[in-house]
């Protein structure tokens, strides 16, 4: 009998659920000396791995000897022996980048407020709480994290817990008929820190890469009837690693980002928002792999009338506040191939038609705020998905790891996926949905 990929996320969300939440009372019950056993652990796991390393150096002729790989094997060494002559120093590790954490999301929500102070919204005083509620607690842990140390398992315990019991909560929510899956609507996504989350296109390029070498040209291509398409951008090279989404609605590509090069700052992670629409998808994405070399995961959502209204409507309301934006190229038409910027590239391949705004919370562009996923995010929030985070960041990574969960359920609104690189090989089957 064969298992299908729907019976083993079944099983896969209800075992892991169980398992989490056992760890996480075993950490809150366990407290500090389950944790200092964990890390004295791995402290005696690097020491002996070092050694390890050095005796290999030493012994085995085979392998490439230089000044670099025995500086790295004496440095691991050295830090073992540091670790286990001062155990306090690994006991106040985790403490201290979790306080760092802390920090890097009070920056993050205080960049967001001052973005929405310029424009004048309500909305940033949610921010501005958020960024003093962070750098507090990041000060808390920062200062003697060793007496912190019961708070800190705290903590962890009670996330694992939570996250233990969405995993179950998912469960539960697969196997009910789907006259009770409409009566419920998730409101909450407990889920993986946005710094994890961020790297998740890097990862998911590695399983794509290692899954299309399985694949043969005669597998079956089956009907795409959805209304709309996400398209989540992976890539292994830069910036690219972090990941972009678009939105193809109506026989129109929309993609939100910080596109013109004159207006960036802060190590062009802010910038004028710049919306551009496009409606050759297959210029589009060919330009994407060849210009950027990504590999491009599509995915097709099927939407009743009232929620293609309800998009419709969005989109009108976002191109009421835009006015219309020429890259370089366009504003110096004789000479518009030496221009390399991204959207003048984009321009001369697919003629895309590029816009700024008037004002709101899309005229500056936030790599941590206001970015692709949260633009995406407003067309299908609260009625398509609730792809919800309680305070974090919603990035290309949150987005692909939920369509992904839902393409692998029945009767789910994620009804298709294509898959397109270099080799641009064509839909994935989908008879896993039936």
């Amino acid at each position: 009998m064969v298992v299908r990929k729907r019976e083993l996320n079944l099983i896969n969300n209800l075992l892991s659920g169980i398992g989490i939440i056992t760890l996480g009372f075993i950490i809150t019950i366990g407290s500090i000396s389950i944790y200092t056993r964990v890390v004295n652990l791995f402290v005696y796991v690097f020491l002996i791995y070092g050694l390890s390393k050095l005796l290999n150096f030493i012994l085995n002729k085979k392998i490439v000897r230089n000044n670099q790989v025995l500086f790295g094997i004496i440095i691991n060494i050295i830090l073992g022996f540091v670790m286990l002559s001062f155990p306090k120093i690994p006991l106040s590790i985790l403490p201290i980048v979790f306080s760092m954490y802390l920090l890097f999301n009070a920056v993050v929500k205080f960049v967001n407020y001052i973005i929405l102070k310029e424009i004048n919204l309500k909305s940033r005083f949610k921010d501005l709480f958020f960024s003093i509620f962070f750098l507090s607690f990041s000060l808390l842990f920062l200062f003697y994290p060793l007496e912190k140390l019961n708070l800190f398992i705290m903590i962890i315990g009670i996330y694992c817990i939570l996250l233990g019991f969405n995993k179950i909560y998912e469960f539960i929510i697969d196997i009910l008929s789907d006259k009770f899956k409409l009566k419920i609507k998730r409101k909450l996504r407990v889920s993986l820190p946005v710094l994890f989350e961020a790297f998740v296109p890097k990862r998911a390029l590695k399983s794509i890469n290692r899954y299309i070498d399985y694949l043969t040209s005669e597998e079956e291509i089956k009907e795409d009837n959805s209304d709309l398409k996400v398209f989540i951008h992976m890539s292994k090279y830069g910036f690219n690693q972090l990941g972009h989404m678009d939105i193809m609605f109506d026989g129109k590509i929309y993609s939100y980002g910080n596109y013109d090069k004159d207006s960036y700052r802060l190590f062009s992670s802010l910038g004028d928002g710049v919306l551009f629409t496009v409606t050759n998808k297959e210029k589009y994405i060919n330009f994407c792999i060849k210009n950027s070399r990504k590999t491009i995961v599509e995915y097709g959502i099927k939407l009743t009338n009232k929620q293609k209204e309800k998009v419709r409507k969005r989109l009108d309301e976002i191109m009421k506040s835009v006015y219309a934006w020429e890259p370089l190229c366009v504003s110096d038409k004789k000479n518009k191939l030496k221009y390399k910027d991204y959207a003048s590239k984009l321009y001369n391949t697919t003629r895309a038609k590029f816009y700024k705004f008037n004002g709101g919370e899309y005229k500056t562009y936030f790599v941590l705020g206001t970015n692709c996923s949260y633009f995406a995010d407003h067309l299908m929030r609260n009625y398509i998905f609730e792809v919800l985070k309680l305070v974090g960041i919603i990035s290309p990574g949150t987005y692909y790891e939920y369509l992904e969960e839902n393409y692998r359920k029945k009767n789910s609104q994620v009804v298709h996926k294509k898959i397109y690189n270099k080799e641009s090989i064509g839909d994935v089957n989908d008879q896993d949905k039936k």
